[in-house]
């Protein structure tokens, strides 16, 4: 396992665009709330320009509305509209980490309410995972590594340094926050970054989250 350095005991991951593909279908959600509800053409460069921001954030910004409860509203009543789509190597590359003896978590900027329904629309088995945190768990955001402490927290309880994890992500924000907790960084590249982006930052990354286990 060559992209696990030996002395890991624990891996996190992101959740959108790392284990499931979230720019497809919720860009797609995001342009029909706009239009049906803001008669606003969102296009995709104006969505790439702001993905990534918390989703109080992103919603205000993209549909030039302050009124964020509505917008969030809008947001719920659609979402199983839209769903994200799991990756195939996801639940299998999951199971075969739990059976090597490692520590899983999901670390996402997503709400608990979104996160939630992925897991049990996803029918991802709650025994293999450790620790689980949302954007409700903490005031902070990537890239600010203080969005790692109530992970940093349980980990101490575990008696577990942030030198024994890795952070896999599919962005640059994921990387600055993993890196500023002390935790070591793989990147996927089912996001909006590149290989050739991750390289240019000194990180290694593969294709998909399949590729943690090559030999």
């Amino acid at each position: 396992m060559r992209h696990i350095p030996g002395h890991i005991k624990v891996v996190l991951f992101d959740h959108d665009d790392t284990l499931v593909g979230t720019i497809g279908p919720k860009w797609a959600e995001h342009k029909y709330i706009a239009k049906t509800y803001y008669h606003k053409d969102l296009t995709d460069d104006e969505i790439r320009l702001h993905w990534g921001r918390p989703l109080e954030e992103l919603v205000g910004i993209l549909y030039g509305t302050e009124d964020i409860k509505q917008a969030i509203d809008h947001n719920v009543a659609h979402h199983t509209e839209f769903e994200k789509e799991l990756f195939h190597a996801t639940l299998p590359m999951l199971k075969r980490l739990k059976a090597q003896g490692y520590k899983i978590g999901i670390i996402t900027a997503t709400s608990r309410f979104s996160f939630s329904h992925d897991l049990s629309h996803h029918k991802v088995p709650t025994e293999i995972l450790d620790y689980t945190q949302a954007a409700d768990d903490t005031n902070f955001h990537k890239p600010d590594p203080q969005v790692f402490k109530p992970a940093l927290a349980w980990l101490k309880s575990q008696s577990i340094e942030p030198n024994e994890v890795v952070y896999v992500g599919d962005g640059l924000h994921d990387m600055k926050a993993a890196t500023g907790a002390g935790f070591t960084f793989l990147g996927v590249e089912t996001g909006l970054v590149t290989a050739e982006e991750f390289a240019k930052n000194g990180i290694m990354s593969v294709p998909d989250v399949s590729h943690i286990l090559a030999d």
